[in-house]
């Protein structure tokens, strides 16, 4: 095969490549059953692109690919896990269930994916943005239909977000707002209409004043998105979607205070986020009550009816923690986490849990569970050990990013649906690989 040929074949699998990324951004927020599809396209153009059989043999050599693929390592662990375990066939479900965990670091650890920058990062961002409004709005046409038809509350919680979880929607949303705001805030926007206004400076003043506009026009789109999936947020009702909502406006306040030295421009804009939060209480009266239920059962100064799902989870969370005293070291195995889970609740008489068969609603807890220290402390290295090379290389997003998943998986097991698991492994592989130019 000549260069030509080769070099042609080359780019063609990059291509594909760059495009299946840009599906399953796009797909996740909108029909996460269609990225399963995408993925094993993903996997079936690295296969053929044969670029491994370059790069396994310098896989250990290369820093950048080898700490790529550690993040694989919790797979390993659930593998492992199989020679603790007796129900092979919850084993096997289990293990399809988290299989990114292994194929996004495998594959980008292996691919030849030197041709991703920043450019690239921040184009399928905004193709996530865009996948992120039409699934709100594919919601909010479902919504619309059922009011149509009578349904009470159908723009609110479980009911508006019909195909995918509240919380897992919210925490999409979250992370397109903190791309938004580290856009806003870094002046990414500003740097890319300036290398427009450079190429075309000999050309006409026209030219330059149509450069001005789509600056203005872009910055115009990331503020009504960012009000919107402000607003969609409230009604998705979602508690700690809220809170997160909450810490990354901090986070973005603290960047302005803090590193850029705008210290009234931080300040005025917490104030801000924070008045629109009260007027969101305020109005969607329905989340607010969510959040002061919740709270009043955290407390004990509420019956246990009057916020089931906080209460039920604070029972799972006690009856795992005596499953984790009795398995420190190994854990329950793979399998065997469900059946000792719906026994343990079966034991403390948790009928909610019990009824529909809950995980433990906390993935370090269900992490912890089943595969013992080894699975807590390697969870928990996933996300130190980024977070803290996000934190020195001054990359908001990956930053932003782990924090906001370190803090949803508080109360959700996301490693043990597609919904969590995709969407983590996929933006944290494709966000670390392209932290050299971030």
């Amino acid at each position: 095969m000549n260069s030509g040929t080769s070099s042609m074949r080359k780019k063609i699998h990059q291509q594909i490549f760059w495009y299946c990324n840009l599906g399953i951004a796009f797909m996740l927020p909108v029909w996460g059953k269609l990225v399963p599809t995408i993925i094993a396209i993903l996997i079936l153009n690295w296969l053929i692109s044969g670029d491994y059989i370059r790069t396994v043999p310098t896989l250990f050599k290369n820093k950048s690919r080898r700490n790529t693929l550690l993040f694989a390592g919790l797979y390993v662990l659930y593998l492992l896990g199989l020679l603790n375990t007796s129900d092979f066939i919850y084993a096997r479900f289990d293990l399809e269930v988290k299989l990114s965990l292994l194929i996004f670091p495998l594959v980008f650890a292996t691919a030849d994916v030197g041709f991703l920058n920043a450019k690239h990062l921040r184009l399928l961002m905004q193709v996530y943005l865009g996948g992120c409004l039409l699934g709100s709005l594919l919601l909010l046409g479902h919504a619309f239909t059922l009011w149509r038809d009578g349904v009470e509350g159908a723009f609110y919680y479980m009911k508006l977000s019909w195909y995918v979880h509240s919380t897992y929607f919210a925490m999409y949303l979250n992370f397109a707002i903190a791309f938004i705001i580290t856009e806003l805030l870094t002046h990414h926007v500003t740097r890319v209409t300036h290398h427009v206004s450079r190429i075309t400076h000999q050309l006409t003043r026209i030219a330059h004043h149509l450069t001005r506009i789509t600056h203005h026009l872009t910055r115009i789109t990331y503020c009504v998105l960012l009000a919107w999936f402000f607003v969609f947020i409230f009604l998705l009702s979602s508690k700690m979607g809220l809170i997160s909502m909450g810490l990354i406006a901090t986070l973005g306040a603290a960047e302005l205070i803090f590193r850029q030295k705008k210290i009234f421009l931080g300040l005025g804009l917490l104030i801000l986020f924070m008045m629109c939060m009260r007027a969101g209480l305020h109005v969607f009266s329905g989340t607010s009550a969510r959040v002061v239920h919740s709270t009043e059962t955290l407390t004990g100064s509420a019956p246990p009816e009057t916020s089931k799902s906080t209460s039920d989870r604070v029972e799972i969370w006690k009856a795992s923690l005596g499953i984790i005293k009795s398995n420190l070291l190994t854990g329950v195995g793979t399998g065997d986490v469900k059946d000792i889970l719906i026994a343990k609740y079966k034991e403390k008489n948790i009928e909610g849990a019990l009824e529909y068969k809950l995980n433990a609603h906390n993935q370090y807890i269900q992490t912890f569970i089943t595969l013992g220290l080894p699975g807590i402390v390697t969870l928990l290295l996933m996300l130190i050990l980024p977070m803290i090379l996000a934190y020195r290389g001054r990359y908001l997003l990956y930053f932003v990013f782990l924090l906001l998943f370190a803090i949803n998986i508080l109360t959700e097991s996301m490693f043990e649906t597609q919904a969590g698991v995709v969407w983590y492994a996929f933006f944290n592989v494709i966000l670390f690989v392209t932290h050299r130019d971030s």
